[in-house]
């Protein structure tokens, strides 16, 4: 797939999830957590099956691998604290007076000690530039040879629900539809910038930036997993067993196993 097509994909699906938002009314509630369910899974099996092979392989050794993984796995946790954690599906809409809203919208119950420790999220946009930072680094690794391709369809399937969180959580914070869909656009050109900043300062011909591929697809490698286990692992509401959400997190480990 050339450039060009990867890049208008990348924009053109979360414009296009962000705006399911409006064309159904769709609140943050079952069908986040579906979608969530679905994308953690199958991120979680791409790396497993995907993309940890090809960092091994790529990676002469195997503990610089793993260095580089458990430090994206850090960063998204540092990451968290700027963006609330909207990237695994929380969204706590702050009320008209800037306070935090204690009745949340997300993947599972919080203790209301939870919200203390995200103070940035008074506003949404300063919640939306961790979650640019995210799709930033998530973007650099994806013009390098075969497991950028992989990547590129774990981001697409996990930008999905992130969309919809993000232009969720903007209307519901209220914002106009057009800051809604300005904040979702700035998104979606996120991770293109990453990736096109990377192949511009590192051409893929020279063998440096071959393995310098292969080090920031580690990294983003941690980044996936903190996320996918977070969403998979979280307690659901009352502790109950889910049978709908094992079915979709099956889907989303068999999507990620039919990928050649």
């Amino acid at each position: 797939m050339s450039v060009f097509w990867k890049i208008f994909i990348l924009i053109g699906s979360v414009i296009a999830s962000g705006s399911l938002v409006l064309a159904f009314r769709i609140k943050s509630g079952k069908t986040i957590k579906l979608l969530l369910s679905y994308s953690g899974a199958f991120i979680l099996a791409l790396c497993l099956f995907h993309l940890l092979p090809e960092v091994y392989e790529g990676i002469a050794d195997p503990l610089v691998s793993g260095w580089l993984i458990l430090g994206g796995f850090l960063l998204q946790l540092l990451l968290d604290y700027i963006s609330g954690g909207i990237e695994h599906g929380h969204i706590h809409p702050p009320d008209q007076h800037g306070h935090h809203n204690h009745h949340h919208h997300h993947s599972h119950d919080h203790s209301h000690e939870d919200i203390d420790f995200h103070p940035v999220m008074r506003s949404p946009w300063l919640l939306m530039t961790g979650l640019c930072l995210h799709a930033l680094v998530e973007g650099v690794p994806l013009m390098y040879g075969k497991a950028g391709d992989d990547l590129f369809t774990a981001i697409i399937f996990h930008n999905i629900p992130i969309s919809v969180s993000l232009m969720t959580l903007f209307l519901m914070s209220g914002k106009t539809i057009r800051q809604s869909l300005l904040a979702l656009f700035i998104f979606s050109l996120m991770t293109p910038l990453g990736a096109l900043t990377a192949v511009t300062l590192f051409p893929t011909e020279s063998d440096f930036t071959g393995q310098f591929g292969f080090y920031a697809l580690a990294v983003v490698i941690g980044i996936f997993l903190h996320i996918s286990t977070t969403i998979l692992f979280e307690s659901d509401e009352h502790h109950r067993f889910n049978i709908i959400k094992l079915i979709t997190i099956l889907l989303g480990f068999a999507t990620a196993l039919l990928i050649r």
